[in-house]
Formats: C-alpha cells, sequence, structure tokens
C-alpha cells in the first residue's frame, strides 16, 4: 500500500508540474500572438502613413502591453539625430510611435525620420519574436520529459507557504515569478527535485521498511 501511495503522490507532482508547463506554453503562445499582430498592424501603418488611422489608433492601445512583454528586447541605447549622447535604456515600443506621429504632422510624406524610427521598432519585435519562436522549441522539449514535469511539481509545492503569506498581506514576499527566478531558490528546488525523486524510487522498488533503516543508518554515521 505504500508503494501504491508513494506512487499516486509522485504521479500528482508530475501532474501539477504538466499543468504548470500548459499554462506557460498557453502564455507563451499569446504573446507570440500579440507580437505578430503588433507586427501586422504596423507594417500596414508603415504603408498608410496616417495617425487618423485605425492601425494607429490600434498601435497606440496595444503600445504598452507591447512594451511589458518585450521586456529587455523592448529597450536600447538611444542617440537622438544630430546629437552626441546617448539615452540607455530608452524603451523602443513607447517611444518610436510618438516620434513616428510627430514626423508625420511635419511632413506629409513622413520622410526618413519615420521610416528609419519604423524600422527600428520593426527589428526589435522581430529579434523579441525570434527569442520566443526558441523558447516554444525549448517548451516543446520540457513537455516531453516527465522527469522535468516531476521538478517543476516540486517548484510549485515549494511556492505554496509564500503563495499563502502573500494571500495574508505579507507584500515583502516576492511573486512567484520572481522568487522562481532567484537561483537560491531555484538551486533548492532542484536539490529537493532530486532528493524526493530519488527517494520515491527507492520507496518503490525496496519499499519504505528498507529506506527507513536506511536513513536512520545515514543519520547513525553522521552523528558520531
Amino acid at each position: 500500500m505504500t508503494r501504491l501511495y508513494v506512487i499516486l503522490i509522485v504521479a500528482s507532482t508530475c501532474g501539477i508540474g504538466l499543468a504548470y508547463l500548459l499554462v506557460l506554453r498557453k502564455r507563451l503562445q499569446d504573446r507570440t500572438g500579440r507580437a505578430a499582430a503588433f507586427l501586422q498592424y504596423l507594417h500596414d501603418f508603415l504603408q498608410i502613413r496616417s495617425v487618423s488611422s485605425e492601425n494607429y489608433s490600434w498601435l497606440l492601445r496595444h503600445s504598452y502591453e507591447m512594451q511589458a512583454d518585450m521586456g529587455e528586447f523592448g529597450v536600447m541605447g538611444y542617440r537622438p539625430a544630430y546629437e552626441r549622447y546617448v539615452i540607455p535604456n530608452w524603451p523602443v515600443v513607447l517611444n518610436c510611435l510618438p516620434q513616428m506621429r510627430r514626423t508625420l504632422e511635419l511632413e506629409f510624406s513622413g520622410g526618413s525620420a519615420f521610416e528609419e524610427h519604423g524600422a527600428m521598432l520593426q527589428e526589435a519585435i522581430l529579434r523579441y519574436a525570434g527569442a520566443l519562436e526558441g523558447q516554444a522549441r525549448e517548451m516543446n522539449g520540457l513537455l516531453r520529459n516527465p522527469i522535468v514535469w516531476f521538478r517543476y511539481g516540486i517548484q510549485l509545492l515549494l511556492l505554496i507557504p509564500f503563495m499563502i503569506l502573500r494571500s495574508l498581506g505579507l507584500r515583502m514576499i516576492p511573486e512567484n515569478g520572481v522568487l522562481q527566478n532567484q537561483s537560491a531558490f531555484r538551486a533548492f528546488a532542484a536539490v529537493a527535485a532530486i532528493a524526493a525523486f530519488c527517494s520515491s524510487v527507492v520507496t518503490i522498488v525496496a519499499g519504505w521498511d528498507k529506506v527507513s533503516l536506511l536513513t536512520k543508518t545515514v543519520i547513525g554515521h553522521l552523528q558520531k
């Protein structure tokens, strides 16, 4: 019966990890779809060259979301025309669109500045889309590996106490996404996953009594 319980626990942990990976893949697909839509509307705007068009209105409404999605791919060092200084961490989406609008207002056809900022924005989003493609390939590999499911399941179980503390109003506790990216937590989760997996395998193969005896023997040697 003990072996059955262990098998059920391992299967449940793998199921939790798999469900979490599927959620991550869905979020990745959503971000990929938003990037593709933004590129399409941007392409149309570059062709139409009119701020009164629906294309520009759509781009403006979704610019903040696109900027947030892109993260580090959405910032760059920018040197204004005819200037020698460089602006670090310049948000590409939030700045290129207003620059393109101002160029259209000053010049009927837009001019070279309109095209330059449009090309800059396109290139940034294309780099971001390429990174998403790489993440999608990596995600597909993770979804085919049950050991990875188990590891992510252990991570989520370890996050439960922190989730409870945050729900009680302790905002000093980092959010799950921030905590998961911290190297200390990831190392602890990896060690916990390896220990849990090895003990589960030994329990299933040898039985709980032998595992308990082995644990007591190891502890006894450590205390000497």
